[in-house]
């Protein structure tokens, strides 16, 4: 492109066509807008960049003025700006010019300079621009997010310190000063050495945290956070990052300081509560809104046998043991989702399978809004409570039961005693009787008359004498033998009811068996044999004897009921019960074997077990066994335990110690 003049207006030098093609393609090579204005406006010049921004050639402009080229402008009195800028001479820069190109509006950029053409004083206004509109776009951008970034870190509860890569101060903010309590004189130091000084004096450990300091001022790449404490309390906790540019480049670095003392207060705090949960005597279970766990404490692991990973994600359910109803846990979910506390008595079930009873308390938990999120379950291992209370009550019942029977042996004993004195005197009075009948029937025929002769022979057949004379004594005997029988049944009875002490007393173990062999015999008469090999002169054994006869008791019943339930309703077919005794100088040892059906391997580890039972409804409570060793144990500071096999029977050990835990050799 060449210099276009007025037309017919002559150039004032000559000038080659080389040159002036030279002077074309350095004006078209340079990158921003170039355009030559006469002094009354028009445009003289146009480079290919002008051709490109405005989208419009040289030949469509040349000669017009720059207000009414074809350019689609949008600032406002564009014409008489440009008047006014071109009669005032003024030179700078103008960033205001808008214009449109393909429906949108950019802006421009433009710098007036007046350039001397001749010697003579002629010359052009040359304006260099380019198309700043994606540069203000990103500067009004960057000034936004400068703002809001500069805004957010006042903001923020951190308190923030900038530093150049010659940790001089680049920026602090508010909260920073409110921190360390920088006083005004250094609120716009540069001097990192200043605030540095400054801060030390306000931490405990300033020697650490200074050699920290100038360990990460000379390791650039090094993240560090740690906990510092100042001198009136307060902790906080410090990060210090590296700031690096895409290239590689070190910045500086940003220090952040962050007040925790308040949770380290209620971490402590919550340590604490953590402690005292996890060292609980109860159970602490929290589930979410469906029931999942998601915490348990030791004691739940203690009582359950259940690991936290076992149970954590997962139902409690996994604890029901049939015991509970559906219509109870439904009552208790009713409650806990109307925000109730639910309380109650569970019989749940161990992870070995063992039964056991908790008092529970369910509660819900809600957030800081007030809505559920959580329960919370706080549970009581009750099952030594509930064998206490059955115990106590089974004492009770069997101190009932002793006195009642206690009171119909007296009762009994009363009439049995005459009943017996007189069937004696009966057999004494028949024996005097038979004499003199005897005397009569021997005398001579001759001695009495005809008609008393006849009549006594009369009655003599009439009552069957020689029937009443062989049957009458035997019914008096076996009279006499059943109210013996009786006698001695009122006197087991009486023996076996006698109430106990609270201090072992020394008792007779063989009597006590055969007392109790007594009291069972309905038990075990119509379905086995019993065989007692006692050792005899043994020597008391001290003991509760009412208790303990209760124990053979219960071990005489449950032989029994095994041997029914092995040799079936057979009357022809009976089992057998053998019941030994042994003593030394250190313990008396009681053996009851029976040939019953065995105790199955599965189930022998819970014999013991409180409310353990595989009896049907109505033939056991579970509580027998329990009860025998609490007192064989607990009581008397004994053992018991058994052997048994599949098919062939089972033996049960009883060992009493012949002298109190507490007794001297």
């Amino acid at each position: 492109m060449a210099p276009t003049c007025s037309k017919g207006r002559e150039p004032e030098t000559a000038e080659s066509p080389e040159s002036r093609q030279d002077a074309e393609r350095f004006i078209n090579a340079v990158p921003s807008i170039l355009i030559g204005l006469d002094a009354q406006g028009r445009i003289r010049r146009w480079n290919e960049a002008a051709a490109r921004t405005f989208g419009l050639s040289d030949l469509e402009v040349l000669g017009r003025p720059l207000a009414h080229c074809g350019i689609r402008w949008l600032t406002p009195n564009l014409e008489s700006r440009i008047a006014e800028l071109l009669r005032s001479g003024r030179r700078g820069s103008v960033e205001d010019f808008r214009f449109q190109k393909d429906g949108k509006a950019r802006l421009l950029g433009l710098t007036l300079n007046w350039i001397r053409l001749t010697h003579q004083g002629r010359g052009e206004w040359l304006v260099i621009g380019s198309d700043i509109t994606e540069k203000k776009r990103a500067e009004n951008e960057l000034r936004a997010k400068t703002a809001f970034l500069e805004a957010q870190i006042q903001a923020t509860i951190d308190g923030i310190l900038v530093v150049d890569e010659k940790a001089r101060v680049v920026w602090h903010n508010q909260r920073f000063l409110e921190i360390f309590t920088v006083p005004p004189s250094l609120w716009h130091t540069r001097s990192d050495r200043l605030l540095l000084q400054h801060v030390l004096e306000k931490i405990v450990d300033a020697d650490r945290f200074l050699s920290r300091v100038k360990y990460l001022y000379s390791h650039r790449h090094e993240v560090s956070q740690e906990e510092i404490q100042l001198r009136n309390g307060t902790v906080l906790d410090r990060y210090s990052s590296p700031v690096f540019g895409k290239d590689g480049h070190y910045y500086g670095r940003i220090w952040t300081f962050r007040d925790i003392t308040e949770r380290k207060r209620i971490e402590a705090s919550l340590r604490q509560l953590s402690v005292a949960v996890e060292q609980s005597p109860v159970c602490v279970v929290i589930t979410d809104l469906n029931g999942n766990i998601t915490y348990v404490n030791r004691r739940f692991t203690e009582v359950t046998g259940y690991a936290p990973h076992e149970v954590l994600g997962r139902n409690p359910r996994l604890l029901k043991s049939g015991h509970t109803t559906a219509e109870e846990y439904g009552r208790l979910w009713s409650a806990i989702q109307r925000g109730e506390q639910w309380r109650g008595e569970l019989r749940n079930k161990k992870k070995n399978g063992e039964l056991y009873w908790e008092s529970a308390a369910i509660s819900p938990i809600r957030n800081s809004a007030g809505e559920i999120s959580h329960y919370l379950a706080v549970k009581e291992d009750i099952t030594e409570q509930k064998l206490a209370e059955s115990h106590a009550r089974q004492a009770q019942k069997l101190e009932a039961i002793g006195q009642l029977a206690a009171g119909i042996a007296h009762e009994i004993n009363t009439p049995i005693q005459f009943i017996g004195d007189n069937a004696r005197f009966i057999k004494e009075a028949w024996s005097s009787l038979d004499a003199l009948i005897s005397l009569l029937a021997a005398v001579p025929d001759s001695s009495l008359g005809p008609d008393l002769l006849a009549r006594i022979q009369a009655k003599l057949k009439e009552c069957d004498y020689d029937y009443l004379r062989a049957e009458v004594p035997r019914a008096l005997d076996q009279s006499l033998e059943g109210i013996g029988r009786v006698a001695k049944i009122v006197q087991a009875m009486k023996e076996f009811s006698h109430p106990g002490t609270d201090e072992k007393q020394p008792a007779d173990i063989n009597k006590a068996i055969l007392t109790t062999l007594t009291v069972s015999r309905n038990e075990w008469k119509y379905v086995a044999e019993v065989e007692t090999v006692l050792q005899p002169d043994m020597q008391m054994v001290p003991c509760h004897i009412g208790e303990l006869n209760q124990v053979l008791l219960n071990l005489l019943i449950n032989s029994s009921h095994a041997i029914a339930d092995q040799v079936g309703a057979s009357p022809e077919k009976k089992g057998k019960i053998t019941v030994r005794t042994t003593q030394d100088q250190h313990c008396t040892t009681i053996t009851i074997q029976d040939t019953g059906g065995g105790i199955p391997p599965a189930i022998q580890s819970r014999v013991f077990d409180p409310f353990f039972t595989t009896k049907g409804v109505g033939r056991g409570t579970g509580q027998g066994l329990s009860l025998a060793h609490n007192s064989i144990v607990k009581k008397h500071g004994g053992k018991i335990w058994f052997e048994s096999e599949a098919g062939k029977g089972t033996t049960f050990f009883i060992q009493l110690p012949m002298k109190g835990p507490d007794a001297s050799e």
